[in-house]
């Protein structure tokens, strides 16, 4: 459950190839049914060693230092042989614990819901109430491997991304990272069929998952990349702020100073006429807000870049 640029590459893909890549759930499969909960999120950690495992490194032929990798996802097809996911409230985890004075818990009781997903549909009984939930799937942690030291796939940093949350990270996206080390080394994992902004319990809608992408190859002008990793989507284009241990509302100033300058540099707007313009059709979609973990998606219509 680590990026690390010396675990050697388990495929090698040509830039515009097609990979499928199989994914594990957040838990590596922990989670079977709903008496499986946990007292604390300290007993995850004390069993797996840490959380969100991670399918590669794969190596893109071609990709080296300097450049930039962009993944495009083509499909992602949650819980293709058991139909199944599951969230959970785990005591120490989320963003209503006890310890921020933020509190649900305790006293919420530890609780793990299984949901069955098919035809595009989740649903799900909470309180006997049966729930029902469009799927929505994405990738809930990408990273590149780091320039230098190894890092658990359970964090975040502007390197090579890590544990972001972003539900845009769908189907259609296309998801830009700087290549550290030659190859690129891509890892995907912790597919979500769905979740609500900030994932306030910590826990989403949890799957193994199918995941079909491409890898394109592009120079940090041609991708018009400033510091941030860049999410593009058919209509918006956006950046990712999360560098754990940073508060949310400094994430977004990031991630909005990163928009003002790519206008500025790229697309003709002085600096102050960026500002205003993000000040009227800026948005910002919270991955997650669960200390240390911070992130946000900061982005802007496409029709406004003309």
């Amino acid at each position: 459950m680590v990026f690390d640029r010396d675990i050697d590459p388990v495929v090698t893909v040509d830039p515009g190839e097609p990979v499928l890549i199989e994914t594990a759930d957040s838990l590596c499969g922990l989670v079977k049914s709903e008496g499986d909960v946990f007292g604390h999120i300290d007993e995850v950690f004390e069993r797996l060693g840490g959380a969100n495992p991670v399918t590669g490194p794969i190596e893109v032929r071609g990709a080296t230092t300097g450049m930039c990798v962009a993944m495009t996802v083509d499909r992602i097809v949650p819980a293709p042989e058991t139909r199944q996911g599951w969230t959970a409230v785990i005591p120490g985890w989320g963003a209503l614990v006890h310890d921020q004075g933020y509190t649900l818990q305790p006293p919420v009781t530890p609780a793990t819901t299984i949901c069955e997903i098919s035809e595009g549909q989740i649903t799900m009984t909470l309180d006997g109430r049966t729930v029902r939930i469009p799927a929505r799937p994405f990738l809930g942690t990408v990273g590149v491997a780091p320039a230098t030291e190894r890092r658990l796939t359970l964090s975040q940093s502007r390197e090579y991304l890590g544990d972001a949350d972003q539900p845009d990270l769908g189907e259609g996206a296309t998801l830009i990272l700087p290549v550290n080390v030659d190859g690129a080394l891509v890892s995907v994992g912790a597919v979500h069929a769905d979740q609500g902004d900030g994932e306030v319990t910590g826990v989403a809608i949890e799957v193994e998952a199918d995941v079909t992408v491409r890898f394109d190859l592009l120079e940090p002008e041609e991708a018009e990349y400033g510091r941030l990793p860049v999410l593009e989507t058919e209509d918006r284009v956006g950046v990712i702020a999360g560098f754990q241990g940073v508060a949310l509302d400094d994430c977004i100033r990031a991630g909005y100073l990163d928009l003002v300058r790519r206008l500025h540099r790229h697309h003709g707007f002085t600096e102050a006429a960026a500002y205003q313009l993000l000040g009227q059709v800026g948005r910002v979609r919270v991955g997650n807000m669960i200390d240390p973990f911070y992130s946000a998606l900061v982005s802007v219509e496409r029709r406004y870049f003309v």
